[in-house]
């Protein structure tokens, strides 16, 4: 898995929408995730720092991926996944790893991670929208019940984190620029820990 930045939105997702059309993103890919968290029955939450919890987790991931151009149509995908992300003292994200495993049925998935051992922990529910111009993708994620986020991912072209910020700044869209690693799933946990 290639390493990728993380920012809040400082508005809604329809007025960043209407940001990206005018500076001429081209919507390229829709989707909506229904992520379950799951985590080792003997792991006490209480006791572990969060980056430890998290990378201690199984995810049961449901896709409903619309097909391209209208984005009306849509099918399902099933997966479990599993994330690693090294994080630095400072909270920047260093490098991540992430397996997938496609599978056929959302039940079944519960039931083998129940035999395995494992509980459910947290669920995050999102809807995204990918946004394409010249090399650069952002991915507009709506958390439910949580903050909106613009993810992009290092590629060819834009292959390191400063090129990255770089262009991000240059696009002048309205972002929270004080954390280009924000990590919903952290938030999510925090929420469940109280913190």
């Amino acid at each position: 898995m290639m390493n990728e930045i993380t920012v809040k939105i400082n508005c809604s997702i329809n007025e960043m929408t209407n940001i990206l059309k005018k500076l001429g993103f081209q919507l390229i890919d829709k989707y909506s995730m229904d992520d379950i968290y799951y985590i080792p029955e003997h792991i006490n939450i209480h006791k572990m720092p969060i980056v430890e919890i998290l990378n201690s987790c199984i995810l049961l991931r449901k896709i409903k991926q619309y097909e391209p151009k209208e984005f009306i149509k849509s099918y399902n995908i099933i997966k479990i996944t599993y994330k690693s992300k090294n994080i630095a003292l400072n909270g920047d994200i260093i490098s991540q790893e992430k397996y997938d495993c496609e599978i056929k049925d959302l039940q079944q998935g519960k039931e083998l991670l129940k035999a395995i051992k494992y509980k459910e922990l947290m669920n995050i529910i999102e809807d995204d929208m990918v946004y394409q111009k010249d090399g650069l993708e952002l991915s507009i994620k709506e958390i439910k019940n949580g903050d909106n986020l613009i993810e992009v991912e290092l590629n060819e072209k834009f292959n390191s984190i400063d090129k990255l910020k770089q262009k991000i700044n240059e696009l002048n869209i309205p972002i929270d620029k004080s954390n280009f690693f924000v990590k919903k799933a952290e938030i999510e946990l925090k929420k469940v820990l109280e913190i």
